[in-house]
């Protein structure tokens, strides 16, 4: 079976798509009867085996020169406009591809082309935005993330034959204890305060859909003698410097910290933190739940049905982040009972080997295949 992958920031930015992408092609390429295809994007992080496909960054300081505003969705699109053009070549010369992807410009260009040159190439769409049914009606097959994206797409009238709910799946010993240093070590490696509650957030620094500024406005409801906060990921323009003027009016100086790191250094840091908290009020699957669940972390997250199939319905760690002073509460609580971080923790990774490692998955991603090869038939 011939098996295409493509992701145009892969080698420059670290995302959950970024990382999903890469993780499953490590896990499969070796796999005897596949044939496995990875076109990524230019950058340092070059994924062995993977075939670097040139477009024009949608972060490129190029359009700060223009003497007019190229907005953000226009520069993605542009690049994977560009990105596209390798795969549609594989699409049409290897022997009945299946093109499992995430990021739908490429495969919009090839369903068009499909439609009026025909292709024997198949789509597979992986649902992890997420796209909401009526979009991705016209793929083949979709891969869903969790019991939710599924139950919306059955209702919504996509064919049961033509779906498949296997989720994202995760290297947890990667986040272990035993692989990383002792907790204040890591303290001293990021520059955290060693008499402090380390609060940590993974995501994009912006507030229309991380809601970094609702974390800080959280933040300033605590003492800061007590509690330090910490913001990873990656800058998104206009939306970061808001959330750290905010932080800057808000916060005190020496009690939060914003950092960019490289993903390798993930899972120090969150053996460096205390406590996870996202506070996303939406989340398609929210792989850095479960990476922080794989560090042994309580993890502090919005109710919805994604999370609560995550975490576990009755997890201490669901606390309404659309309620003033819930989550701030929530982390006091916490930072003030050892034994419940430790039995949330360990139950915690638990949950995230039992249900999202790599280990568990592996075979369910053969099988989608095999099931999709088996049909096209």
């Amino acid at each position: 079976m011939n098996v295409i992958y493509y992701c145009s920031g892969l080698g420059y930015i670290n995302r959950g798509f970024e990382t999903f992408t890469r993780e499953l092609y490590e896990t499969v390429n070796e796999v005897s009867e596949l044939r496995v295809t990875l076109f990524q994007g230019r950058g340092d992080d070059v994924v062995e085996g993977g075939q670097v496909v040139w477009a024009p960054r949608r972060n490129s300081q190029l359009y700060d020169k223009f003497p007019f505003n190229v907005p953000r969705g226009r520069r993605y699109f542009m690049e994977s406009l560009v990105f596209s053009l390798p795969i549609i070549k594989a699409a049409y010369q290897q022997d009945q591809p299946i093109i499992h992807f995430s990021e739908s410009v490429p495969v919009r260009v090839l369903y068009k082309l499909r439609e009026r040159l025909g292709g024997d190439f198949t789509l597979l769409f992986s649902n992890g935005g997420p796209m909401s049914p009526e979009h991705y009606m016209r793929f083949d097959y979709v891969q869903v993330l969790t019991p939710m994206q599924k139950r919306q797409a059955l209702e919504a009238g996509f064919p049961e034959d033509r779906l498949f709910l296997v989720p994202y799946g995760l290297n947890c010993s990667c986040f272990e204890a035993s692989k990383q240093s002792a907790n204040l070590d890591l303290k001293d490696q990021f520059d955290l305060p060693k008499d402090r509650t380390i609060v940590l957030s993974v995501g994009a620094i912006n507030t229309h859909h991380k809601r970094m500024d609702w974390l800080v406005r959280e933040a300033a409801r605590l003492d800061p003698s007590e509690y330090f906060f910490w913001m990873v990921g990656q800058k998104e323009g206009k939306e970061t410097r808001d959330v750290k003027a905010l932080a800057k009016e808000k916060l005190s100086d020496a009690s939060y910290q914003f950092d960019t790191v490289s993903y390798d250094q993930m899972p120090a840091v969150y053996r460096a933190a205390d406590l996870f908290a996202l506070c996303s009020l939406h989340e398609g699957f929210g792989r850095v739940y479960i990476e922080a669940m794989a560090a042994e972390r309580p993890v502090l997250a919005h109710p919805t049905p994604n999370t609560e199939w995550i975490l576990g319905e009755t997890n201490p760690g669901l606390v309404a982040m659309d309620k003033p002073g819930r989550l701030a509460t929530q982390i006091e609580q916490m930072a003030d009972d050892e034994a419940l971080r430790g039995d949330l923790g360990t139950s915690n990774q638990r949950r995230a080997y039992e249900m999202f490692d790599w280990g568990q998955l592996k075979a369910d991603y053969i099988e989608m295949y095999r099931a999709v090869a088996e049909r096209e038939r």
